[in-house]
């Protein structure tokens, strides 16, 4: 399928004139003790420790707490650790907080020892097992501290256990329900497949006086002219994951605050070296070919920014700024790569899909700009499960591919950087970068700040040489609300799509 400059401005013109017809005017009356939240999709599960994607996170947000958690200032803190140290290379101490379970039972050593091995098991189906499995062993020192013992040394620790895909549940909970029991501010008290879920605050929350309302009504609007028609008309107080179509009519409603952060998650390519992409330098050739700056316009609206290197937050210490510009437009420099590579008029398949428009429309305006430096592109684009299952075959030649970061740490880039890890849908494969894979290595072992520093812009400087990632750009994300709720706060930068886990400190008036 291809699709032209002209297909792709119809289509969000198209975007645009469903959106229109599906605002309402009317404005409901809003319950005093209860937070309407509008979400993107309905949950498939609540499974704890399984990634099922942001709007399933912000849900798991309101029942459950982790070890550790983000500051809207990006500052690494306990949430149910009262402190997580250092002993030695190969050891951490964590001491527990005085918090209770929503059944009233104490967060115990224990209990996190259970969520632990219950990761690390086979099969287990966890999103963080991989990294969990350099936990080598718990050991419970007392009811309320516990020493993890990896095997190697691993300064990444603390940030994995603030990844939103790992709450800590009480032991033994999910034998009797699937989300276990959580020690969040909120109780499932109602669910209604596919439609809609009822909470219910927990009377044993460890934070003092929070939550200050009684009740959380969740709503599934799969729709997102629906969803958007819904906090218009006032019937949620809540939405995420508002499209970029329309923050520019949320933003002049008098009744509405939009809420943005411009570097949420992102659009980049993955390449396959089994063909014409082996060469680095004509991987390297594409990351200088595009204006970003089109992207941003022409799939998000205006409403996201250019990304042209690694990304890392500018609220952490491993944010360089000219590195930050690795991969800014440059086509004479791209066209001299491709003649020393030897490919003028190559021709290689993009694989994309159709279903998402943001990766449908990059795919079109990638397509077009490397056309301008003699980059002939084919694309692909089926269906999203289809998609994924090409890409984890390895099919086409490169991707276009859209993800978030689930912690500030920077080695939560390596998953998406390192080709030689295993094979997924999701990054690039088939080729190696000199190097690469024994700095993310040792990165992760150092414990010096400025020895860290210093490694992972080695490891920025051989991305942008040997592009196993290029970055296309931020897309902005955002949340709409009601002007009755307040104290609304946002994660910053990256990790912002999980902004729903400070809910728990949301006001209604």
């Amino acid at each position: 399928m291809i699709l032209d400059r002209r297909t792709l401005l119809k289509l969000t013109a198209a975007s645009g004139a469903a959106l229109a017809m599906g605002a309402r005017a009317s404005f409901a009356q809003a319950p005093a003790d209860t937070l309407r939240i509008g979400l993107s999709t309905y949950p498939p599960h609540l499974r704890p420790w399984v990634n099922v994607g942001y709007a399933g996170q912000l849900v798991s947000s309101l029942i459950n707490r982790s070890l550790m958690t983000y500051t809207p200032e990006g500052e690494l803190v306990g949430e149910l650790a009262e402190s997580f140290e250092r002993d030695g290379d190969l050891a951490w101490v964590v001491k527990l907080k005085d918090a209770k379970f929503s059944n009233d039972a104490p967060v115990t050593a224990a209990d996190v020892e259970w969520n632990i091995e219950t990761i690390k098991a086979e099969g287990s189906g966890a999103y963080t097992r991989d990294a969990m499995l350099e936990v080598e062993k718990v050991e419970i020192v007392d009811e309320k501290t516990l020493k993890l013992l990896t095997k190697s040394a691993n300064a990444a620790l603390p940030a994995l256990f603030a990844n939103p895909f790992l709450p800590i549940v009480a032991r033994d909970s999910t034998a009797t329900q699937d989300h276990g029991i959580g020690a969040g501010p909120f109780t499932l008290a109602n669910a209604e497949r596919g439609v809609a879920l009822d909470f219910e605050a927990s009377p044993h929350y460890f934070k003092e006086g929070l939550p200050t309302f009684a009740k959380v009504r969740v709503v599934a609007y799969a729709d997102e002219n629906l969803r958007v028609a819904a906090i218009t008309a006032g019937d949620v107080d809540v939405i995420d994951y508002v499209p970029w179509s329309a923050m520019d009519q949320l933003d002049q409603d008098a009744n509405v605050a939009l809420e943005t952060v411009a570097s949420g998650a992102f659009m980049f390519l993955s390449f396959n070296g089994s063909g014409a992409f082996k060469d680095h330098r004509l991987r390297r050739a594409v990351s200088l070919a595009i204006r970003r700056e089109e992207i941003v316009n022409g799939v998000f609206f205006g409403r996201g920014a250019p990304l042209e290197g690694v990304p890392r937050s500018a609220a952490t210490p491993y944010y360089d700024a000219d590195l930050a510009k690795g991969q800014t437009y440059d086509p004479d420099r791209a066209k001299a790569l491709i003649q020393e590579a030897g490919a003028e008029g190559v021709t290689v398949n993009l694989l994309s899909t159709a279903q998402y428009g943001m990766h449908r429309d990059t795919a079109v305006i990638v397509q077009g700009h490397l056309a301008e430096v003699g980059i002939n592109v084919t694309l692909t684009m089926p269906d999203w499960s289809t998609r994924v299952t090409m890409g984890n075959r390895g099919q086409g030649d490169f991707a276009v591919q859209g993800l978030g970061l689930d912690t500030f740490d920077p080695d939560a880039v390596s998953a998406l950087i390192d080709p030689t890890l295993s094979p997924s849908f999701f990054r690039s494969r088939g080729f190696e970068v000199p190097g690469l894979t024994e700095l993310i290595a040792r990165g992760r072992a150092e414990f010096d700040l400025e020895k860290r520093k210093a490694i992972y812009t080695e490891i920025d400087k051989l991305v942008i040489e040997y592009t196993p990632f290029c970055g296309l750009s931020y897309r902005a994300t955002g949340f709409a609300r009601l002007q009755r709720v307040g104290n609304f706060r946002m994660l910053p930068d990256q990790i912002s799509p999980f902004s729903g886990r400070l809910f728990d400190e949301l006001s209604l008036s």
